[in-house]
């Protein structure tokens, strides 16, 4: 008895159908990834701005501060081999009565406003072109060259903060996803790149399910969700950081400033 064999056209029909549910299941899988990642990455960006910059300026001073007492035990050392040392005052009293006679010198310098993050139009288009120009989802080489062309259009243009750019790479798609539809021939290379576009959204699917798997041990999740609830009670979590870190600042660029003072004097 013969076994019935699949036609080409009727391979390309499978796999064309197949293609269109991988996707589908890919673009699904990318929503909810974006919708998860949307408040984070915002928080992200809100800590960058107010809280980022903040941590390394205190990091520098502490730096500073752990160098200048290093260098104040040298010279102390090197003072007592080759006389008799002078009454040391220890530093940490020194900082205190400097604090606490002169606390408006350790205010830190009003600083300016972080820029805003009014880029949801722009990020929602890219986005958008991103996952419609993604080289993943090229059906053959030639279709991946373009694509792949067309993303470093888009990322220049999103880098760029042009809309017009993008939206005329938008239009572009529209037109080439029609012109090739048209054009499509239906043989075996058609099968070869159906079948091996099969292959690259199954990767990219299982590539977002393991994102989304590993989203909670982000380092930013635990944080967010903190500032979450603490907007639930009235408070900004990212402004109490900010206050606590600019005393810390203060205190530390007094701090710093009477050790350079004093290793000067020595």
């Amino acid at each position: 008895m013969a076994i019935n064999s699949e036609s080409t056209a009727e391979k390309v029909k499978r796999l064309r159908l197949q293609l269109d549910q991988l996707r589908t299941e890919m673009l699904a899988a990318e929503a909810e990834l974006d919708n998860q990642l949307e408040d984070v990455q915002a928080f992200e960006f809100r800590f960058e701005a107010h809280v980022g910059q903040m941590l390394d300026e205190l990091a520098v001073l502490e730096s500073e501060v752990d160098n200048y007492l290093t260098r104040i035990k040298l010279m102390r050392h090197e003072q007592s081999l080759a006389d008799k040392a002078q009454p040391f005052e220890p530093v940490d009293e020194q900082f205190r009565q400097a604090w606490r006679h002169d606390p408006e010198t350790a205010v830190s310098q009003k600083r300016s406003s972080p820029p805003p993050a009014s880029q949801a139009q722009l990020k929602k288009i890219y986005r958008q072109l991103a996952r419609q120009f993604h080289p993943d989802l090229a059906v053959d080489e030639a279709d991946r060259r373009y694509r792949t062309d067309k993303m470093a259009a888009i990322n220049d243009a999103y880098q760029a903060r042009s809309m017009v750019e993008l939206m005329a790479l938008a239009k572009e798609l529209e037109a080439h996803e029609s012109r090739r539809q048209a054009v499509q021939p239906v043989d075996e290379e058609m099968v070869q790149a159906l079948q091996e576009e099969v292959e690259r959204c199954r990767r990219r699917l299982r590539a977002i399910e393991n994102e989304l798997q590993n989203l909670p041990n982000r380092s930013m999740v635990d944080l967010a969700l903190q500032a979450k609830l603490a907007q639930r009670e009235g408070r900004d979590l990212l402004a109490e950081m900010v206050e606590e870190l600019e005393r810390k600042i203060a205190r530390k660029s007094a701090e710093r400033d009477m050790l350079r003072s004093q290793f000067n004097n020595l």
